[in-house]
């Protein structure tokens, strides 16, 4: 179908995720929906974040394996090879802090097939409180309700498994190529970029019966909102504190974004 709606540029997809906050903090009828899913993020971020403070060293080793060893074998070439070694640390530093900031989307998504019946539920009720009505082609009463907390599971699944697989393929890339981290480090975030919003907004997505082609060109046919709403969330997920209330927050956010951008 086409858009019935004006497109949205890439600052009312950043915006979204505040918007969805917002009405978090309005209707007490989503409270309840949401905490489940941040009990789900608070454990996901504690092992997250154990494994990164113990494997830091071998992380950071990963991402500066492409570096060039300096060394001055005279005192005037430090003339150039104290700022290159300076330069050097803090691309490193950028890498580690990256892969750091995958690392804790990796575990988002394990804390997101764990809450997705509730994420489910928690877009079906925002859908109702935005439009009055929630479009559904699964069938009504007890065999519907059991149809849908299968298929979330089993898209969750998918959407892990997709995620994953792009993200193991370049990391092996960046092991194996010297060098290759300075492209496979920010394609990875790029691709998290691009991904976040498809699993954030595939909760009403999927009720719609939309195949994954499908998803792919409703991603396509807005892309600076998709981005715009991508970044925000890739942020919301990586900063201390915030991330703890990312998922609730995020399926909100996403469910706006497919009610404000639908196509078929």
């Amino acid at each position: 179908m086409e858009s019935s709606q004006p497109r949205l540029s890439a600052l009312d997809g950043l915006k979204l995720p505040l918007e969805g906050a917002r009405l978090l903090v309005r209707e007490r009828s989503l409270w309840a929906l949401s905490a489940v899913p941040i009990g789900f993020s608070i454990s996901a971020i504690a092992v997250a974040m154990s494994l990164l403070v113990a494997y830091s060293s071998e992380l950071y080793s990963w991402a500066t394996l492409w570096m060039p060893i300096l060394e001055a074998s005279e005192w005037y070439t430090w003339l150039w090879i104290g700022p290159a070694k300076a330069v050097l640390s803090v691309v490193g530093a950028i890498l580690f802090v990256a892969m750091a900031g995958v690392g804790l989307l990796a575990a988002f998504l394990v804390a997101n097939i764990l809450a997705s019946p509730f994420l489910d539920a928690l877009a079906h009720r925002v859908e109702l409180i935005e439009t009055g009505r929630v479009v559904d082609d699964a069938p009504s009463g007890l065999l519907g309700s059991a149809a849908d907390i299968v298929r979330s599971l089993r898209e969750e699944l998918r959407k892990t498994f997709f995620f994953l697989s792009v993200v193991a393929v370049l990391s092996f890339l960046g092991m194996v190529i010297p060098g290759a981290q300075l492209l496979t480090g920010p394609a990875i975030i790029g691709f998290a970029i691009f991904f976040l919003p498809l699993d954030y907004a595939s909760y009403a997505l999927d009720r719609r019966r939309l195949s994954f082609r499908q998803k792919q060109q409703w991603l396509g046919s807005n892309k600076p909102a998709v981005v715009g709403f991508g970044a925000a969330a890739f942020l919301i997920c990586a900063v201390p504190g915030l991330n703890l209330v990312a998922l609730p927050l995020l399926v909100v956010g996403g469910t706006l974004l497919a009610l404000r951008h639908q196509q078929s």
